[in-house]
């Protein structure tokens, strides 16, 4: 097994870096390899070397910002498996929140995920296939199993993109909340009362759901 050196870790890192400001910045098909191997210092093979292709590299961006979010509690979905379904949701949610907010994402990150939604290039359908959809398919499972009976498949799903957008709203609207609600805390200690929030409120909403009528 090659071993790579800190040099071409550091090199590698450096165009991955590079090529998120950029692409963020103009967007997948206006970055050029040239200039982003020029502003990380680096060969102009080295996108070929390290990623296979620009393709490749834009993926590789995905994957690097899941990695941030996620780190090592990409498991805690399946930590929980064996609590109660209110607990599941109450723990699944604190982790969303800690991922959303604890991660020390680079600058890029977030522009560079809202522009793959506005102008999508495919890569946001690999990465909601390999990471978004089995962690929503798990969510849903909890919010499942906390709806009356009945509840049609639809409504669940509704519920889940729910709770997960509770959790992104008030992670990514930061700057306004901390003027609107300056009590909160965007720090470790201050998780628990938010998820504690929208782990109240989305079980009162289950919990108020109509039930799917039955035939007579």
């Amino acid at each position: 097994m090659t071993v790579k050196s800190n040099n071409e870790t550091d090199t590698r890192q450096r165009v991955l870096e590079a090529a998120g400001e950029i692409i963020a910045d103009k967007g997948f098909d206006k970055a050029t390899i040239r200039e982003i191997v020029n502003r990380a210092g680096a060969n102009l093979n080295a996108v070929n070397y390290y990623f296979r292709d620009k393709h490749g590299l834009y993926l590789a961006l995905f994957e690097h910002a899941h990695e941030i979010v996620t780190g090592k509690d990409r498991d805690q979905f399946d930590k929980h498996r064996d609590l109660p379904p209110e607990q599941q949701l109450r723990a699944i949610i604190a982790h969303i929140l800690r991922g959303f907010i604890l991660a020390r994402r680079a600058p890029w990150h977030t522009r560079l995920i809202l522009r793959e939604m506005t102008e999508p290039t495919g890569v946001l359908d690999e990465m909601v296939r390999r990471f978004i959809r089995p962690r929503f398919e798990q969510l849903t499972e909890i919010v499942r199993a906390l709806a009356p009976p009945g509840t049609p498949d639809l409504t669940v799903r509704l519920c889940s993109e729910s709770v997960m957008a509770q959790c992104a709203h008030i992670a990514h609207r930061r700057v306004v909340i901390q003027r609107l609600i300056p009590e909160l805390e965007y720090t470790a200690a201050g998780i628990e009362p938010m998820a504690d929030h929208i782990a109240t409120f989305s079980l009162g909403a289950l919990r108020d759901l109509p039930c799917k009528e039955t035939s007579a």
